[in-house]
């Protein structure tokens, strides 16, 4: 475990939050809107941590033959599967699906059960609709062994040629669909384009084991040096078409950040280490896994019980809410079923 990486899980996890619950909702589209918005961003982190930690975890291990692709893919699933479900059968009471289910409606529950929503533009959102990004990882997941042999392991020339085309496509695609209304999907949902956030966490891991820390170095420096540069990305991202927002425009900040953290040697890394935030961010898949659905029950109690509750006192009882749910469904459903899983299978 990366402690100070595993912490700022849990902080983009609350900046997802910050966009489907926007205290200004009135302010579109102001400043104070956009900082409460652009928490999308914490998406882009994810799937390059994501990218970064397999390869931490298990590219060596795959190439030496230490680990088993059979037991990289039940680890994967034992990981989003559990926790996944759960919230999809919570989704499907607010939804009320078993009142008069059509078959297409039991159509786009398989889709969503097996986690191919996200290949389906309009069909991302259904159920439990934060999913869509568990749809992406479950196909980076598939690909994954697919890119450590053939990427950097026997680094194909024709695999990194492919890559880099794939980069330069996002690039184009960035500045051809500005304010087009499939720019959503095609950069931000579709997976085929994503999975390049997926490679460019790979590719900063293998660019860190290439690093060799030197001791004159300020590693505290460095660290509020990328934590500035992101904040700053994060704030200019106001004046910077949302096309580039959704793909390109995090790539360099976020990648700065994460392998900063990565050899937590300086003041805030440590600070991260602390055992609370690194168990804020164990819980963070489940805190962003069933926040939406959290921040929904929490209006419609507050709406039945009619009580009068302000935008941000209901911000705060739906963010406790989701805390509370978050630990729960990590200490009692995806921990135990996550062992049990890979008890089972693994072998």
């Amino acid at each position: 475990m990366i402690k100070p990486l595993t912490s700022l899980r849990f902080v983009f996890a609350f900046l997802v939050f910050m966009s489907h619950m926007n205290l200004f909702p009135h302010e579109e589209p102001g400043f104070l809107w956009h900082l409460f918005y652009e928490g999308y961003a914490g998406v882009s982190f994810f799937f390059m941590l994501s990218g970064f930690i397999l390869a931490y975890t298990y590219q060596q291990r795959l190439i030496d033959g230490t680990a088993t692709v059979r037991s990289f893919y039940v680890a994967r699933i034992a990981r989003i599967y559990p926790l996944h479900l759960l919230a999809l059968f919570v989704a499907l009471f607010f939804l009320k699906f078993f009142n008069h289910p059509s078959p297409t409606d039991f159509f786009d529950l398989g889709i969503n059960s097996f986690l191919l929503q996200s290949f389906i533009p309009g069909q991302e959102f259904l159920f439990n609709s934060v999913s869509w990004s568990l749809s992406d990882e479950a196909f980076f997941y598939a690909l994954f062994p697919l890119i450590v042999f053939s990427t950097f392991r026997d680094r194909r020339r024709g695999t990194i040629l492919f890559w880099s085309v794939l980069g330069c496509v996002i690039v184009v695609s960035a500045y051809l669909l500005r304010n087009h209304p499939w720019a959503n999907w095609v950069l931000y949902i579709n997976p085929l384009f994503r999975i390049f956030d997926f490679l460019l966490g790979i590719a900063l891991y293998n660019l860190c084991l290439r690093w060799t820390p030197h001791p004159h170095i300020s590693y505290t420096k460095l660290e509020w040096l990328a934590l500035l540069l992101l904040l700053a990305a994060y704030g200019l991202a106001f004046f910077i078409p949302e096309s580039f927002r959704q793909s390109v425009w995090y790539w360099i900040p976020m990648g700065l950040l994460i392998a900063t953290f990565y050899f937590h040697q300086g003041a805030i890394s440590r600070f991260l280490s602390h055992r609370l935030f690194v168990k804020l961010g164990e819980i963070s898949f489940a805190f962003y896994l069933f926040h939406f659905q959290t921040i929904q029950g929490v209006r419609i109690v507050l709406d039945h019980l009619h009580l009068p509750v302000s935008l941000p006192g209901e911000f705060c009882l739906a963010f406790m809410a989701t805390l509370v749910i978050a630990y729960i469904a990590h200490q009692y459903i995806e921990q135990p079923l996550n062992r049990l899983i890979r008890k089972r299978f693994s072998s």
